[in-house]
């Protein structure tokens, strides 16, 4: 019984080494590493090979001390230990990597650690192009920070940019109001197209030209263009005026785009049709429908594009169609003037957007692009992207183009990074917030692994980020060096400012002595309020330091005006709450004595008093 024990007792050592050995083998793990560290890792692997034997050989023995239910359950936990070590064997060169909460790990082994260029199987999940968007009507980068970031782009794997300048491009002559006093000039523009040139990157401007006009239609001088005269967001298409204001607008993007193959005319989300009087008339006179109002107007910007500048495809996104059949679609020869843009944001596209749709595009559209979206997606007030989500996006959207691929021809995927949700909301997540979703989802639609929940070494390595990278929000901090990498870093800080402050004020302490109602009436145990505030001073200088940060940060990349916006959208807020907490807390700690209850009532005995004692004085 002594040597069997001993034995069992055996057993447990060599499994906690083992374990030890594969812990320091996974921390210790790297794309590159010298000649020594491979010979040393060589005979780490060695010793671990020979413990694994060792502890078969044991197994044996210990077994007849052990239940067949504990006995099974080492079996199993032996099996992972061995298969863990061959694997790492294997595929140590894949490197650091972060793992989604609550889903199955799957090892990426396509990627090349010699270079800076991504190698994938010929049998990658997307094969078309992949296209980054850049909504350019908030927060516009600086043309040197384009610089640096097209490069970036190219090495994770986009091939075109879809540009959204709204009213960012310099439109003259009689449309010298709409830009933007801040408006990229026709050098900077030039060198844009330059950048994207160099950097082998196709660039698709888009131009809004019937809903989202609020760039225009918020002036006065154009006003009565609106479909609804107290909305700015939809232009009226019967109007005669709407048109050569459109075709105005083209001509003059396509005369610094001369050499572009598509341009995106926009078209989502027209909310208000046929409610003016004019449109009210052409729906008469023609006898249409509102779809086919829209309709009308769609195809006749399309056809304009068509007829003056032959070799470009428009494209517009798709919302507007969904709820149309096929013969209306055929009846205004849609596919034959414009291609759609399918876009959905979330990951539940099964369920949001239904097979008759797809069946109906199947039948009308023989090509298609598709859109997701890598930030700007999941609130107009967050400021922090949350990757898993996007990550979920771009997998529903990876499943549909499995499912219909073998019908249609997807010709390129968008992925979007909205900046604000309209001309009017506030600014969401900064560009350089969301470079690591968009790394992230650039790299996985690239890959041939659909259920992929880790960040690859690759991305890393190219953002220049230390692992662990969070996949979402408040699960840790980036710790990156790629070109902005400040502007993320200080977001994250604020983000965690918050949360923090927040779990200090939902603590019982401040929910029982740090109320309204107890600073209203002065009126609290100080020892409770000191516990209940203890935090505020630090709060309060980590939100100076960080709008310090973020102020230098967001100078590299953008200009003071954005720098001034973000500032006064989610610094002001915040540095305001913590004052007005701050001076709360020092109202309650001046009071060192308190009246008798009922509050009001004391209150009310004070007033009398008062005024009897201003009485006395005056007499």
């Amino acid at each position: 019984m002594f040597r069997i024990r001993t034995k069992t007792q055996m057993t447990v050592v060599g499994m906690t080494i083992i374990t030890l050995v594969l812990i320091l083998f996974r921390i210790s793990a790297s794309d590159e590493v010298s000649p020594a560290f491979e010979k040393e890792r060589d005979h780490s692997m060695q010793t671990s090979h020979s413990l694994v034997h060792k502890l078969e050989d044991i197994s044996e023995v210990s077994s007849m001390t052990q239940s067949p239910k504990h006995i099974a359950k080492q079996k199993e936990s032996e099996a992972r230990i061995m298969a863990d070590i061959r694997v790492r064997s294997q595929d140590d060169r894949i490197g650091r990597k972060l793992m989604l909460p609550n889903e199955k790990v799957h090892i990426m082994s396509n990627l090349d650690a010699e270079n800076n260029d991504i190698k994938w199987s010929e049998n990658k999940l997307f094969s078309g192009d992949r296209i980054v968007h850049l909504d350019l009507k908030g927060a516009p980068p600086k043309i040197s920070y384009f610089e640096e970031l097209f490069p970036l782009f190219r090495k994770l794997g986009a091939t075109g940019l879809l540009i959204e300048y709204e009213d960012m491009f310099p439109y003259n002559g009689t449309l010298q109001d709409i830009p933007a006093y801040n408006a990229y000039s026709r050098s900077d523009i030039k060198q844009i197209l330059h950048l994207a040139k160099i950097n082998m990157l196709e660039v698709i401007p888009l131009i809004q030209t019937f809903g989202h006009m609020e760039f225009i239609l918020k002036l006065e001088k154009y006003s009565y263009l609106r479909e609804v005269s107290t909305y700015p967001q939809v232009i009226c298409p019967s109007h005669n005026s709407t048109f050569p204001l459109i075709t105005a607008m083209i001509d003059q993007i396509m005369e610094l785009h001369p050499d572009i193959k598509n341009l995106h005319i926009g078209c989502d989300e027209v909310y208000y049709l046929g409610l003016c009087v004019r449109c009210a008339m052409a729906m008469i006179d023609n006898k249409w429908s509102r779809s086919q109002l829209f309709l009308n107007h769609v195809v006749r910007v399309a056809k304009y594009i068509r007829k003056y500048y032959p070799s470009v495809m428009p494209l517009t996104w798709d919302d507007e169609f969904r709820s149309l059949s096929t013969t209306e679609l055929l009846e205004f020869e849609v596919p034959r003037w414009l291609e759609p843009v399918v876009w959905k944001y979330s990951p539940d596209l099964g369920t949001t957007m239904a097979s008759e749709v797809w069946e109906n595009y199947v039948t009308v559209f023989p090509n298609i692009w598709i859109a997701s979206a890598f930030k700007g997606a999941t609130g107009p007030d967050r400021y922090v992207t949350d990757i898993s989500y996007h990550l979920d996006n771009h997998r529903a959207w990876m499943d549909i183009v499995a499912t219909y691929g073998n019908k249609i021809n997807f010709r390129g995927l968008m992925l979007t990074g909205w900046q604000r949700y309209d001309h009017f909301a506030i600014l969401c997540e900064l560009l350089p917030v969301g470079l690591p979703s968009l790394a992230t989802n650039l790299v996985y639609v690239q890959s041939n692994n659909r259920d992929m929940t880790l960040i690859p070494h690759k991305v890393l390595d190219i953002l220049k980020c230390d692992p662990p990278l969070p996949m979402s929000p408040g699960m840790g901090r980036s710790r990156c060096s790629f070109p902005g990498a400040g502007v993320l870093e200080a977001a994250e800080r604020l983000y965690s400012l918050q949360q923090n402050l927040d779990r200090y004020l939902s603590d019982s302490t401040a929910k029982g002595w740090f109320t309204p109602y107890n600073i209203d009436h002065s009126f609290s145990n100080p020892s409770h309020v000191e516990h209940a505030t203890a935090e505020l001073d630090r709060c309060k200088m980590e939100l100076l330091y960080i709008e310090r940060d973020m102020t230098t940060a967001m100078a590299v990349v953008y200009d003071h005006y954005t720098a001034s916006e973000w500032i006064e959208t989610y610094i002001r807020p915040l540095d305001t709450k913590i004052r007005s907490l701050w001076e709360a807390k020092e109202k309650l700690l001046a009071k060192n004595h308190w009246p008798r209850r009922p509050l009001d009532a004391s209150l009310q005995a004070h007033e009398r008093t008062s005024s009897k004692s201003r009485t006395r004085e005056t007499l």
